[in-house]
């Protein structure tokens, strides 16, 4: 009986919009001097950067971070969207324009300043901080079409509610279509990335597909594997397959072969996302504001000509 009706005021609150505040009753028409921040995943500290720029830069301006953890989950991400506005916080920032229908009403209705970050490419709530991932992958796949590769596969942890690692793969579909190329090959999991898993998912590619010459890697962490599992069956790195891989971190440069890949400059992220909540509080109108990324050329794609 207890959960039957657990379920009734779950889906009451959501017909309604409703969200609980947490404030004493006579401060309902305040609001707190928490901002809630809002990540998909803290799985090998991907996000990391970006939330330290940004506390550093809200608690300037004596703002405190509040921060949530999806795990790519739509179902988590409404639930938490919704306890954070249960605080009513001075704004919330949350990563990615894709969200799940429910968590775009509940935000637009919350009245207060969204900032997405860490994408800029769909339809956006309110503001936005961040880069477009299609544009990543297509860089991604062109860098290796210049290096003379030409059959590329796409390799790593591509969950279903993970809308920024699809349009990298996208991305990496148009470039090769563009250049004449075969189909690229798809080979992905929904699991959480790790270097453990780059190696099963080389393993198996390289075993089932042995025309491939070229692979993007969906993070470092995958990319790392795939490099361990490459040179395990004799394959040379760059000169029979070239790697590709997105994030950046201090153990890209030190691989053997060091590692290519896209820096997105979180911090930059981080500190621009702080503007913008402060703006927006302070009335600015609503924009999207574009980070820009490097492409880290290293050996693992320097194919001698």
């Amino acid at each position: 009986m207890r959960i039957e009706l657990r379920n009734r005021i779950n889906a009451a609150m959501d017909e309604l919009n409703y969200v609980p505040n947490r404030l004493a009753g006579g401060l309902s028409g305040t609001r707190s001097d928490i901002v809630g921040v809002v990540v998909t995943s803290l799985y090998y500290s991907e996000f990391a950067s970006i939330i330290d720029a940004l506390q550093s830069a809200l608690l300037e301006h004596d703002l405190q971070v509040m921060l949530a953890n999806t795990r790519y989950d739509a179902d988590q991400e409404l639930r938490l969207v919704r306890s954070l506005l249960s605080w009513r916080p001075a704004a919330v920032a949350i990563i990615g324009v894709d969200h799940p229908p429910k968590v775009v009403e509940l935000l637009k209705a919350s009245g207060v300043p969204i900032i997405e970050m860490w994408d800029t490419g769909g339809a956006v709530i309110d503001t936005a901080v961040g880069f477009d991932h299609a544009r990543v992958g297509f860089a991604q796949a062109q860098h290796l079409i210049e290096q003379g590769y030409r059959r590329i596969a796409f390799v790593g942890s591509v969950r279903d509610n993970d809308k920024r690692a699809q349009k990298r793969l996208s991305g990496v579909q148009a470039a090769a279509a563009e250049a004449g190329l075969p189909d690229i090959v798809r080979h992905t999991t929904q699991q959480n990335g790790s270097p453990e898993l780059g190696e099963r998912l080389a393993a198996d590619l390289l075993k089932n597909h042995t025309e491939i010459d070229a692979i993007v890697c969906n993070s470092n962490v995958v990319a790392f594997g795939v490099l361990n599992e490459a040179r395990r069956l004799g394959r040379r790195i760059p000169e029979d397959i070239g790697v590709i891989a997105f994030g950046d971190n201090e153990a890209a440069s030190c691989m053997t072969p060091s590692l290519t890949t896209i820096r997105p400059d979180r911090e930059r992220i981080g500190k621009a996302t702080a503007d913008a909540i402060i703006a927006r509080i302070d009335g600015a109108p609503p924009r999207a504001t574009t980070v820009e990324w490097s492409l880290m050329v290293r050996e693992s794609t320097q194919r001698p000509r």
